[in-house]
């Protein structure tokens, strides 16, 4: 067992130790204690290693305990003090590492204080702020204010504070998420002062909006608020900047497709899917084409696989190189989101784990990349249904996409169809159960849906940022790529239109548990280290 073994049992405890804290808070002390046993084993065995002798005295046939008769007990094998010694070191390695994920998810859990926006819910009252994040839809938009300054208009309360608070601004932070009418419009770095009552965000039908608010560290919510600006031009200038372009970008694209295009082609490139008519998003789940019009790791890398297909005639390592200059390109263009961000970072792990997956540990990259991105906000791995799928189409493409090269070879190469098709296979097989645990739906026409609009989602995208782009600078080109882009949009709803008539196209699936979703993993894991053995033996019986 080489180092790479011991890392990825570390990536792999400490994911593990955040995702536990959903289940179990155990105290710091105790944490810090366990962790410290497991660290003086490590510390120990690493001290002690050069000093054991290369027989062990324990295995001599001399010791009553032992016989000769046993191969496994034999002296001139210490594979059973060597078997004990490595489960040791790999269990308090893992644990250790499990305990780093328990503390920094104790970390990040939110406490309320009096400094805190959220302490004030249930109250109405006047905040100032700087707006930090803008949503504008189709019929409404919706505004994050990093709030600074708080005064209580009326309370329930009555305490000390809360009373000197009505007479004067207090000093607080945190952020609002305030609902709006579309118009007037407000911007990214606006200062606003918001009255109305502050709340915490709810539960609607199942869908808890409070833990779906908490990856984004926002815990108190407003209703059509009373706004208004006294001041603009303030926040971080890269991401007002960012927030401009993308800004610019959706509206670009309203002007240039009609509805409901314009909200496809918007979820397509930037994921905005608020403004997708709820019939038309119903027939995305009932197809289970819900993932192509939320921005992630799936969408980039069919970006990718396509330019390296137009890039084919080009050393591969240049094509690798410029596909992903082009992604930071269009991270960059399309705002840069915190969404667009982390997805074109799992889609560049999933170009390399088709074309590098079998040279390189690319297993460790991308444990690696969920350990930092988890490191940052762990509560994405709780919540954050978007980053679940991403990572597990990833693992996917690594583990599972290898297993369909046999039948994908019999599959066209044109526009990218043979990785595109291979690569969502994949993804669907290694992402099921955590779709069916959040949306409680299995589409059974899925698999044949995507792969009948698998090879125009790059072409959509590709067209439709094309026309973006040129319709700053030259409108006539920008017309031509529009009406192509519409028609392969079209072609798409047509699809979806006509495959959720279908009947039981999607069947419901509640009540679907953790534990279930952890044997599906360990039975695939068992299928898949069956199935590569089998592929090993052919090769070695060929040879």
């Amino acid at each position: 067992m080489g180092k790479s073994f011991y890392i990825i049992i570390a990536l792999v405890g400490f994911l593990a130790g955040v995702g536990l804290y959903l289940v179990v808070q155990p105290s710091i002390y105790l944490l810090l204690g366990v962790g410290l046993v497991c660290l003086l084993v490590l510390v120990g065995d690493a001290y002690m290693r050069p000093l054991l002798p290369t027989k062990s005295p324990l295995l001599s046939t001399k010791s009553p305990l032992l016989s000769t008769k046993s191969p496994l007990l034999s002296t001139k094998s210490p594979t059973l003090v060597l078997t004990l010694r490595a489960v040791l070191i790999i269990l308090a390695l893992f644990v250790l590492a499990g305990c780093m994920g328990l503390l920094r998810a104790s970390f990040a859990e939110h406490r309320i204080s009096p400094t805190q926006v959220d302490y004030y819910n249930g109250q109405k009252v006047e905040i100032e702020g700087v707006i930090v994040e803008t949503d504008v839809r189709r019929d409404k938009a919706k505004y994050t204010i990093a709030s600074q300054k708080l005064k209580i208009q009326s309370s329930k309360f009555k305490d000390e504070l809360q009373i000197r608070s009505q007479k004067s601004q207090i000093e607080i932070s945190g952020d609002v998420l305030i609902s709006l009418e579309k118009y007037p419009q407000y911007h990214y770095g606006d200062r606003v002062r918001i009255s109305g009552d502050l709340q915490e965000p709810g539960e609607f039908d199942g869908f808890s909006y409070s833990n779906y608010l908490s990856r984004y560290g926002v815990y108190s919510v407003m209703y059509r608020p009373w706004v208004t600006v006294i001041g603009e031009g303030e926040g971080n200038l890269f991401w007002r900047s960012m927030g401009f372009l993308q800004n610019k970008f959706l509206e670009r694209i309203n002007q240039i497709f009609p509805e409901p295009h314009a909200s496809f082609e918007a979820g397509l490139l930037v994921g905005a899917r608020k403004g997708i008519p709820p019939d038309l998003m119903e027939k995305f789940n009932i197809t289970g084409l819900t993932h192509i019009i939320a921005i992630s790791g799936y969408n980039i890398t069919i970006i990718i696989v396509f330019v390296m297909w137009i890039l084919k005639g080009i050393p591969r390592r240049i094509g690798f190189l410029v596909a992903i200059i082009s992604i930071i390109l269009f991270t960059l263009f399309v705002g840069a989101s915190p969404a667009v961000v982390r997805a074109s970072i799992m889609g560049i792990l999933g170009l390399i784990a088709l074309n590098y997956g079998r040279q390189n540990n690319i297993h460790i990259t991308v444990l690696f990349s969920a350990f930092f991105m988890v490191l940052w906000n762990p509560k994405i791995l709780w919540w954050d249904v978007g980053f679940q799928l991403s990572f597990a189409a990833v693992l996917g493409l690594i583990y599972v996409a290898p297993l369909f090269d046999k039948y994908a070879n019999k599959l066209p190469e044109a526009f990218g169809m043979r990785e595109a098709i291979q690569m969502t296979l994949s993804a669907q097989v290694m992402a099921l159960p955590i779709i069916i645990l959040n949306f409680e739906r299995l589409s059974i026409i899925a698999p044949l849906s995507n792969l009948l609009v698998i090879f125009a989602i790059p072409l959509a995208m590709l067209f439709g940022f094309l026309a973006v782009i040129f319709s700053f600078v030259f409108n006539g080109i920008s017309l031509v790529l529009g009406y192509i882009t519409w028609g392969i949009l079209s072609y798409i709803i047509w699809i979806i239109e006509f495959m959720s008539r279908i009947p039981y196209a999607s069947i419901d699936i509640p009540g679907m548990k953790l534990w279930m979703m952890f044997g599906y993993y360990l039975l695939l894991i068992l299928l898949l280290r069956q199935r590569y053995l089998a592929l090993k033996q052919e090769d070695i019986n060929r040879s």
